[in-house]
Parts: C-alpha cells; sequence; structure tokens
C-alpha cells in the first residue's frame, strides 16, 4: 500500500494519455460514491490499448483519508472477469473513452466510514501512465 500512496504523488510524464476522474450522476440520482474515468488520447497518433477483461484492468484507485492514510485494499482492475482472449480499445487523437467507477471500489466496507476521502486513478498499461487529479468525495 504504501508503494501506491508514493505513486500517485509522482506526476504524468507521458502526454500520450490524460485520464481523469469525475463525479456522476447514477440512473437513481446521486451518489457521493458514483464516478467516471476518462481517457482522452492528447498525442497526434493513435494509442492502442491490449486487454484481456476490461480496459479499465489497468486503472487502479488509490483511496487515502482525511489523514492521508491509504483506504484502497486491491487493484481496482482486478473487480472484472477475464474475456478469454484480448482485445484492443483503439483511441484516434482527440478521442475519449469514458466509463463509470466506483470512487471507494476498492476500500472495504468496515472501512467506509462517515467523512472526506481522496480518490485519485492511476491508469499503467505497458509503458503509458497516467494519474488523475484528486477527486474529493464526502460520505455523510
Amino acid at each position: 500500500m504504501a508503494d501506491q500512496a508514493t505513486q500517485t504523488g509522482a506526476p504524468a510524464v507521458q502526454s500520450t494519455l490524460v485520464c481523469r476522474l469525475r463525479h456522476r450522476v447514477g440512473r437513481w440520482g446521486p451518489s457521493p460514491t458514483a464516478g467516471e474515468v476518462e481517457l482522452e488520447n492528447v498525442s497526434s497518433g493513435l494509442v492502442e490499448i491490449d486487454y484481456d477483461m476490461h480496459p479499465l484492468q489497468h486503472l487502479n484507485l488509490v483511496v487515502t483519508d482525511a489523514a492521508g492514510a491509504v483506504l484502497s485494499a486491491w487493484h481496482y482492475g482486478i473487480i472484472f472477469s477475464p474475456l478469454g482472449s484480448t482485445h484492443t480499445l483503439p483511441l484516434e487523437p482527440r478521442e475519449k473513452y469514458t466509463a463509470p467507477v466506483g470512487l471507494l471500489g476498492n476500500v472495504p466496507e468496515e472501512r467506509r466510514v462517515p467523512g472526506c476521502y481522496t480518490t485519485v486513478a492511476v491508469y499503467q498499461h505497458k509503458s503509458l501512465r497516467m494519474v488523475s487529479e484528486p477527486l474529493q468525495v464526502r460520505l455523510e
């Protein structure tokens, strides 16, 4: 877990993809833990993301409490099931891929107490590593 916390402080050095994390309103209205991640190809060429479970298998959410302690207990991408073959997500220049995420999806229920949390998305595929801006999550 300490490795996760250290990695989020490092700036993304690639200018190929940008990773964004934000709140979203679901079908049943607003939820403090409903979010979405967006990957945008900011390069001038095609970017291809290989996956054998889901394009977000390369995503990790690093969740910290108000004191800065890391609460996320597993890599977010392991929530997806294997597809049985490898697929490719192609992203043309300026194209975006957006998918829903649980902003506290890798935090055990017993650690989810009322308070303020910070979630950072870390998307790493091969040599590409993107880190989102921190997003505040408040549980009442």
